[in-house]
């Protein structure tokens, strides 16, 4: 019966495998259940940074800048730091099993992405979508962040029924290098909203209404920074709504038009509390 740690034979396994180094994620049957093996990252070219950085400067936000991926040991070692704090605040990530120089061993959390019942327009997509936004403020309102709070990073358990929140990856990076703890969590909304929003299909009048909730349940510095944002981005509402564009075109006019429209409609701290929204379920503890 396995003692909840990983076995030296498992580690040995996965050490040999040539998948992790090929494709660098493999996912792996053990003994304390299913896990996933993640190779080092390759460092990346500073152009994409620079054009993002200058990008977020002229828009006047300057905390949805590039955050230094290092590559290599370095985002490794950053990661790993990231998930023990994170798990350590009672978010829903990986846990860590094993680490070795190249490679580490982490839990598994799942298969599918947020993104992927959005786009399907699953009939628990609304839901989903808001477990999402309410770990946000829960990791938030523990002194934590996230950085690369995607749709497509956010996880689903797709076996339950209903499909349930299951958690969130992919930590290489740390803003706090580069921004303010309020920065980067008012970073991780505009991101999350970013890649979300445009596929959420349900009326704005819900958005908004659940959107000044779950603001209203943030601290202050982090209401107020979001406002500056709103009104530094909501005259990107003026996109057209044209999906021949491309999908981030459409993104960002989704997010700016629920920047436009919360600017204006933004909550009184004294009028609803993170206690209104809808109650969590039993089956949402921490995997």
């Amino acid at each position: 019966m396995s003692d909840g740690r990983i076995q030296l034979s498992e580690t040995e396994r996965i050490a040999a495998s040539p998948g992790w180094r090929e494709h660098r994620v493999e996912v792996f049957d053990t003994s304390v259940g299913r896990v996933i093996a993640k190779g080092h990252r390759p460092q990346r070219s500073p152009t994409k940074h620079r054009i993002l950085n200058a990008a977020a400067r002229l828009l006047g936000v300057p905390f949805l800048g590039a955050v230094p991926v290092h590559g290599g040991a370095e985002s490794q070692a950053v990661e790993i730091r990231r998930l023990q704090a994170l798990r350590a605040a009672g978010a829903r990530v990986p846990e860590v099993l094993h680490v070795a120089p190249d490679h580490f061993v982490m839990s598994w959390l799942g298969a599918n992405q947020l993104a992927n019942l959005l786009h399907q327009r699953h009939p628990a997509a609304f839901d989903l979508w808001l477990q999402g936004a309410r770990s946000l403020v829960r990791v938030h309102a523990a002194g934590q962040y996230l950085s690369q709070c995607f749709g497509r990073n956010m996880i689903v358990d797709d076996s339950a029924d209903p499909p349930r929140f299951a958690g969130m990856i992919d930590f290489e990076d740390d803003p706090l290098e580069v921004m303010s703890l309020p920065e980067a969590q008012v970073r991780d909304w505009l991101i999350y909203l970013q890649s979300t929003l445009w596929d959420l299909h349900v009326p704005e009048s819900r958005i908004d209404s659940t959107l000044r909730e779950l603001m209203a349940a943030e601290r202050p510095e982090v209401r107020a920074l979001f406002a500056t944002a709103c009104e530094r981005l909501g005259w990107l509402h003026r996109l057209p709504r044209k999906r021949k564009l491309g999908r981030d075109v459409v993104a960002v006019q989704a997010v700016a038009a629920a920047a436009h429209r919360w600017r204006w409609h933004r909550p009184d701290p004294g009028s609803s509390s993170f206690s209104s929204l809808p109650t969590e379920r039993q089956d949402e503890a921490n995997p």
